[in-house]
């Protein structure tokens, strides 16, 4: 998929949602106020680490604007928690929400058009999180960060073997069947089946775009393209000549591979050095990081693996003063010196990466001095994405359907075409229109 014809996409499924969405943006803003002299509280849901400290710099700032912060809440349940918030009619003023989840949090009228604090940050803000934020000419959250992908390798390990760094998918399979064969008990990288985001983010990298809008309320379903085929038969190969691992990530078995050189390189994102340094904290020293192979190194091209922005919503009886404070939260070099410190962001607000915490190398890679300028320049050839309004329920097949083909090593195209099926059934029985 080219730049250009990723962002008709995008203006495409965002003239149906701006459509839906014309009376959000006022919504609220007839709601109560405080009793004269009292702060306003905000309530804010989050999920990110140490939010509580970030937030108590504004507090500490803004007597009048208090914020509450509510952890409870993680990445993948935010969509349901504020849907039954909603439907209760309780919903907090603010919330964290993955990139991912914010077009199901569109179409429900739970995030509020933010159009007057964002729309003229444009050229402030990372490529990638714009698009993911604006749809059709209307902001509806304020971007946190981005997530650039990464190949993360040990160094050490491919000193030993004399293993060159991939810069194509073709010499990564190579060097997966090289290492195996050097030390039968060291793997290049492990498959894991419960990780739909990464296989989404290598396939939007081969050029496939999952969801997008077909006429007017419908939605056009297409995870089963030629990209994501080749993708799907790639891994089928690795998986199926026994050179790479299939043992699921963020599991103990994965910390203690990544720990004891079982896995000799990980592909993640601008975020994955603390992962490492906290699961295999001996290695530190011993990873570098590079851009992803490419398909065609002519036409270099990234996925998205993550990513979160704030959103205001709808239910807020304080829209000016949650909207003051997600701004904050996401661009000024107050909060942003806070989330690098304890969250390790890389900042969507182009201003927060000139800040001196990023100027130089990360912990995890001290030799590493060009980590966070690489990271910049993965955002420039990052395809724009757009997401669809179920991504858990086609997430959740993803894992079930490619459990069964790992354990088979093989039927990776049937398990693919299955997740088209399923997420297709799911849009239908929500009422939508679905074209393949």
């Amino acid at each position: 998929m080219t730049r250009s014809r990723g962002l008709a996409a995008v203006r495409l499924v965002s003239g149906l949602l701006a459509a839906s969405m014309l009376v959000v943006a006022c919504s609220s803003d007839d709601g109560g106020a405080e009793s004269a002299g009292e702060p306003v509280t905000l309530t804010y849901w989050s999920w990110a680490p140490n939010i509580e400290k970030i937030v108590e710099v504004w507090n500490e700032s803004h007597p009048d604007i208090q914020v509450r912060v509510n952890t409870s809440t993680g990445g993948d349940e935010i969509v349901a928690k504020l849907t039954a918030a909603d439907q209760a009619g309780d919903l907090p003023d603010l919330s964290n929400t993955t990139y991912q989840d914010l077009p199901a949090l569109i179409i429900s009228e739970i995030a509020a058009d933010v159009t007057d604090i964002m729309g003229d940050r444009e050229d402030e803000t990372a490529a990638p999180a714009w698009t993911m934020t604006t749809l059709d000419g209307v902001n509806y959250a304020v971007p946190q960060g981005t997530s650039p992908m990464f190949l993360f390798y040990r160094t050490d390990v491919f000193a030993e073997h004399g293993l060159p760094v991939p810069t194509t998918w073709e010499q990564y399979a190579q060097v997966a069947r090289d290492l195996h064969a050097a030390d039968p008990s060291v793997y290049l990288s492990t498959f894991p089946a419960n990780d739909a985001q990464l296989f989404a983010g290598l396939a939007q990298q081969a050029g496939a775009s999952w969801w997008s809008v077909d006429g007017e309320g419908g939605w056009s379903v297409d995870m089963n393209d030629d990209a994501s085929r080749q993708v799907a038969d790639f891994w089928e190969g690795l998986v199926a000549e026994d050179v790479v691992a299939t043992m699921k990530t963020y599991t103990p078995e994965w910390q203690a591979a990544l720990a004891d050189g079982t896995l000799a390189s990980m592909i993640g994102a601008v975020w994955t050095p603390p992962i490492l340094a906290n699961n295999a904290p001996d290695t530190v020293g011993s990873w570098a990081a590079v851009p992803l192979p490419q398909w065609d190194p002519a036409d270099p091209a990234s996925g998205v693996l993550g990513g979160s922005a704030t959103i205001v919503t709808t239910g807020t009886d304080h829209p000016e003063e949650a909207r003051e404070f997600a701004l904050w939260l996401n661009t000024s070099d107050e909060a942003l010196n806070a989330y690098i410190e304890h969250a390790s962001i890389w900042p969507a607000a182009l201003s927060g990466r000139e800040l001196p915490e990023l100027q130089g190398a990360t912990a995890l890679m001290p030799e590493q001095a060009d980590f966070y300028r690489t990271a910049a320049q993965i955002d420039e050839v990052t395809v724009p994405v757009t997401w669809g309004p179920n991504v858990p329920a086609a997430f959740d097949s993803f894992t079930n359907h490619f459990s069964a083909a790992v354990s088979a090593r093989s039927g990776f195209a049937d398990a693919l075409a299955q997740v088209q099926a399923d997420t297709v059934a799911d849009l239908e029985r929500a009422g939508y229109e679905v074209s393949e």
